[in-house]
């Protein structure tokens, strides 16, 4: 279990104020790359790199990727939000995966040796308890998988169940501090109903391509009706607050109350 003031250090922080302030962090870095101290012993980026190649060369779908970018977003989101306990929806190739994990290994005792050497005291002292769950439709993507978690020295925080998400939600008994849902977008309302209730007090959720290329206004498919549906479910949710980074084609930060 998290200790209570594990997550103290942003709790006093606005939502939007957060996201921004881990924007900021994650565009520097990317100017300074390969450069930046906090990755030069990383193996992270050689290990996202395989996988987007991986996932160009094996697949149909490279676009599905979250992107470097957003990858380093979600890192350093769980980093900064000491957020051990993390779920995801919708794997596809592991790509966010690794990052979501590696930001998860920080949260650890041992984890803190890899962090700039003037957060590691603040860090040791507020270690937690990490597993990430994943849930993904597609079996025969466990290969790319399983080798880019490995490649990013991971793979033994990460448990990976493979079926349908709708079907695996409600049988989880676990609690979460950060959940991010990349799936099927006809589903995110009912994804969003299903992951509320295993998220801690002060825990996130976090939904990707919530204005989806600007079609949930102006499209009536499937797709652009589930992701508009969830954006108002979130709205209307007086037990939650929410903030739109301006990621891809929308990250929605989501803190529950």
């Amino acid at each position: 279990m998290a200790l209570e003031d594990n997550h103290n250090w942003t709790d006093g922080l606005g939502l939007k104020e957060l996201a921004d302030d881990v924007l900021y962090e994650v565009d520097v870095t990317l100017k300074n790359l390969p450069y930046d101290r906090k990755y030069k012993p990383s193996k992270l980026l050689p290990a996202l790199n395989w996988i987007e190649r991986q996932t160009h060369t094996r697949t149909n779908h490279a676009q599905m990727l979250v992107g470097l970018r957003e990858g380093l977003f979600l890192r350093e989101f769980v980093r900064r939000t000491f957020s051990g306990r993390v779920l995801e929806i919708g794997t596809f190739t592991g790509y966010s995966l690794a990052c979501l994990a590696d930001g998860s290994r920080s949260c650890t005792a041992g984890g803190v040796a890899s962090q700039p050497f003037w957060d590691q005291q603040f860090r040791a002292e507020r270690s937690v308890d990490v597993y990430v769950d994943a849930i993904e439709i597609n079996k025969e993507l466990d290969y790319i998988i399983e080798e880019g978690l490995q490649r990013a020295g991971v793979a033994e925080l990460v448990k990976v169940h493979y079926g349908d998400a709708l079907e695996i939600l409600p049988s989880i008994a676990e609690e979460y501090d950060l959940v991010f849902i990349d799936a099927d977008k006809r589903q995110y309302p009912k994804y969003y109903e299903l992951v509320k209730p295993i998220v801690r007090s002060g825990g996130y959720i976090l939904a990707d391509n919530v204005t989806w290329y600007g079609r949930t206004s102006s499209h009536t498919d499937a797709k652009s009706s589930g992701i508009s549906s969830f954006n108002s479910l979130v709205e209307s949710d007086s037990g939650v607050e929410s903030h739109l980074v301006d990621i891809r084609d929308g990250l929605l930060v989501i803190r529950c109350k």
